[in-house]
């Protein structure tokens, strides 16, 4: 990952939205989750939408079901 103002920046906007998505879901992710996720829609923000990041998003989404939804606290 390129590391300047604009990548930065989408990191930090990114770790945002990710953040905001958990905490409407009432979810307590862990760390590792949240930077991993982050990395997904920073992936997204800096190369647009493709069919690979299409399959990695559902792959984000049916780990987010699988690891954290349906908990009543969402900690492991």
């Amino acid at each position: 990952m390129k590391n300047n103002t604009g990548s930065q920046i989408a990191r930090q906007s990114q770790i945002k939205v990710v953040q905001d998505y958990f905490t409407s879901c009432g979810i307590c992710p862990t760390l590792k989750d949240m930077v991993s996720i982050t990395h997904v829609m920073v992936d997204f923000i800096e190369n647009g939408y493709s069919k690979e990041l299409g399959e990695r998003l559902e792959k984000v989404d049916e780990f987010i079901i699988n690891e954290y939804k349906g908990r009543s606290n969402g900690n492991k």
